[in-house]
């Protein structure tokens, strides 16, 4: 299966479920992190969420995944030697996940190439603060792959002024653009270390930034 269908079916399918159920493994870590007194987390004020207010995703549209970077600027970052084709690959019954595959031919990687995913929050109203705690649970938690007894570990890195999460065994970068909007970069890169990719990720997510807070007006 081709690269950019597998991530995009990861996310889309049993969308709604799988991320209730994460929201409510999130709902217990930091209840106990930040709650000594008795008070539920539900009951934190949303402004006080790290990355500003949060909105109702009915409220808020998400940009074209495809607008976030030219396929020049990956080109460039990831030292394509054939040109970097986009491809919008999008589901059309879920307008709150916007996906973008930038592929290019590589001899060592069939389907080679990255994917970048915009998304607001899945479960707002069961837990509105869960884009800004994402990252955190992931560095806390990792995360579960089909087939793993045990969950991928994730790492910290820091690009454009946003701290985020990654894994280099799964090829996977997460942050929030801010405390409704969050994002996946994934890399299908075989000729990659660790550092390389890293570099990659954070010139990649520099350029996605910047596009961001110029196309998202509250």
């Amino acid at each position: 299966m081709p690269f950019n269908e597998i991530y995009i079916g990861n996310l889309n399918n049993n969308f709604k479920m799988k991320h209730l159920l994460f929201a409510v493994l999130l709902m217990g870590i930091f209840a106990c992190k930040n709650d000594t007194s008795g008070n539920k987390l539900s009951s934190v004020d949303p402004s006080d969420a790290k990355g500003g207010a949060t909105v109702d995703p009915k409220n808020l549209t998400v940009p074209s995944a495809c607008s976030m970077i030219t396929a020049a600027e990956v080109q460039d970052i990831v030292n394509a030697k054939n040109a970097v084709v986009v491809k919008e690959s999008n589901d059309p019954k879920n307008q709150q996940v916007k996906s973008c595959f930038f592929k290019w031919d590589d001899p060592s990687t069939p389907n080679a190439g990255i994917l970048v995913q915009i998304m607001t929050n899945p479960v707002y109203d069961e837990f509105p603060q869960y884009v800004s705690m994402y990252v955190e649970s992931k560095l806390k938690e990792g995360e579960m792959a089909m087939g793993q007894e045990t969950p991928f570990k994730y790492k910290k890195f820091e690009a454009a002024g946003i701290d985020g999460a990654y894994s280099f065994e799964q090829g996977r970068f997460y942050w929030a653009g801010d405390a409704n909007y969050m994002f996946m970069l994934a890399f299908n890169v075989s000729a990659f270390d660790e550092d390389d990719m890293v570099d990659a990720a954070e010139d990649i997510i520099e350029s996605i930034h910047k596009n961001f807070k110029d196309k998202v007006k509250y």
